[in-house]
């Protein structure tokens, strides 16, 4: 299933209160810090989706850079990042320039796609000694309908994600599982909420819901800060270097 306009605007919708998307952000924006803590020149947002995320990226780069093939069909995009120069563009055909790039982030993109062609144009794209941040869903047996909702194309082992972005010219410089500790409610779901119901449950929790799963999940993150690696979790996260 593509990954369809209404899903889309869905995302709008939700990125920014939604506890997911908000432990995710902060997980990524900590990592930026720990491995890029000066700003670089120019950053990209590659599948930049609602676009939120590069309100937020505005102090990490000089020149932001937003690029979704759906980017155009979302009146919120002007509005969430007004200095941002925002191009429909496919992420496995990049309109950038080679090694044009100083900073790359690409959060939950590369399942979308044929991987392999994706990691090549971010490869070719960033400068050398460059850094990019990715994110994607992990542990395959999770697969659901919610993944051909979202017009997922696989979920990633540790080692399946390790050995696609090495080939593609890149060294691992760290990689951990996210969402440890609600890896159990994640499993329940997918195993015993396959009616849209309860998917749309999942998508818009309740107001307190959020607020516990959000404290959760911080919490997971300060772990993470401090060094705990998890043996498992629902997504991955993998900071590497341009070789």
């Amino acid at each position: 299933m593509e990954f369809t306009p209404d899903r889309y605007e869905m995302l709008v919708r939700t990125e920014q209160t939604h506890f997911w998307f908000c432990a995710r952000r902060s997980m990524v924006l900590e990592l930026i810090r720990r491995f890029c803590p000066k700003p670089v020149e120019t950053l990209a947002d590659i599948g930049c989706g609602s676009g939120y995320n590069l309100t937020h990226l505005q102090a990490y780069g000089e020149y932001l850079v937003g690029i979704d093939r759906l980017v155009l069909l979302s009146p919120h995009m002007k509005t969430l990042a007004p200095d941002t120069q925002l191009i429909a563009g496919d992420v496995q055909e990049l309109p950038l320039g080679n090694e044009s790039v100083d900073m790359m982030t690409s959060l939950d993109v590369l399942e979308h796609v044929d991987d392999h062609k994706m990691l090549k144009e971010l490869s070719r794209t960033l400068k050398p000694h460059s850094v990019l941040f990715i994110t994607v869903p992990a542990i395959p047996w999770l697969w659901s309908s919610r993944d051909t909702l979202a017009g997922h194309k696989r979920r990633y082992t540790k080692t399946a994600l390790t050995q696609a972005v090495e080939q593609a010219g890149f060294s691992i410089k760290y990689i951990n599982y996210h969402q440890f500790l609600l890896f159990p409610l994640v499993v329940v779901s997918r195993y015993l909420g396959r009616k849209k119901q309860r998917q749309m449950q999942e998508e818009n929790p309740g107001k307190i819901t959020n607020h516990v799963l959000l404290k959760i999940s911080m919490i997971e993150n300060w772990l993470a800060k401090k060094g705990a690696k998890f043996p498992w979790g629902s997504s991955l996260v993998v900071v590497a270097k341009k070789c």
